[in-house]
């Protein structure tokens, strides 16, 4: 039982750690998580080119550079999506959930641009299991990280949901 608990602690600590941000009351049960204002007043946003490579990414690089991202944070960023989601992308139940077949929690690049860029707090339900984690926010990964670690989310663990553009998160922020 205490090696379970030091795990979650762990685990809490490791991605964006501490408190959880508290949540406003739900009028009901079917209320979506809202993206958390984690983002302090003095937070700039990204630069006008958001760190955009010096031309296109195709989906190899995209995939490459995601990957990276996805396992050892950005170049801004020490937070790292694989401490709560996991390397095989399945999450941890009951506070973080899968990225592997949630294609409907994803939802288009731009909704799931928000996500990594605003985080996420709240009951969100992932294929049919409630989920009452902390996700935080990400803004400050370039466009080209985000593109890429949403392209590797995307295309990961048996997911063929499509890439993802710095020009797509670039909108979203």
């Amino acid at each position: 039982m205490r090696a379970l608990i030091a795990l979650s602690l762990l685990s809490l600590v490791a991605c964006g750690g501490g408190e959880a941000p508290k949540t406003e009351a739900k009028a009901d049960a079917k209320t979506e998580a809202k993206p958390a204002d984690a983002k302090p007043a003095d937070a700039k946003p990204a630069d006008a080119a958001g760190g955009a490579a010096a031309g296109p990414m195709d989906h190899a690089a995209l995939m490459a550079l995601g990957e990276k991202v996805y396992k050892n944070g950005g170049a801004n960023s020490p937070l790292m999506c694989v401490t709560c989601h996991q390397e095989n992308g399945e999450g941890l139940s009951p506070t973080f959930p899968p990225l592997k077949g949630s294609k409907e929690n994803m939802g288009s690049c731009a909704d799931h641009a928000k996500i990594v860029i605003k985080g996420l707090t709240g009951e969100i339900k992932v294929q049919g299991v409630t989920y009452n984690g902390a996700m935080p926010a990400q803004g400050e990964l370039t466009n080209d990280e985000i593109a890429a670690v949403l392209t590797y989310e995307r295309n990961s663990w048996g997911n063929n949901y499509g890439d993802c553009t710095p020009d797509e998160v670039a909108k979203a922020r």
